[in-house]
């Protein structure tokens, strides 16, 4: 992810509140899932006595990409997350 000097930035338009607007619900989105996820490692966890490896390696890579979108939304970085960018890799 590239850091933009604030000097070099283009004033936000039209387009940026929209990118906003839809990461934004994303994010929402992405609370919902991590309630399910979250539920499901917990029970998981109570029946076998350990985390499940494929949950645990999805919430690494949604946990970079929750971050991106805050990097994006809080003016950070005007690189664009997934579904605009690409997928953070872990």
């Amino acid at each position: 992810m590239e850091e933009i000097e604030t000097n070099e930035r283009e004033k936000p338009g039209i387009a940026r509140a929209l990118y906003i607007l839809l990461y934004l619900i994303i994010g929402r989105f992405i609370s919902m899932v991590l309630f399910v996820i979250a539920i499901t490692q917990y029970i998981y966890s109570w029946l076998t006595g350990e985390p499940n490896e494929k949950i645990l390696y999805f919430t690494e890579g949604l946990a970079e990409y929750t971050k991106q979108l805050v990097s994006y939304v809080g003016f950070n970085t005007d690189e664009k997350p997934w579904p605009f960018g690409d997928w953070p890799d872990v």
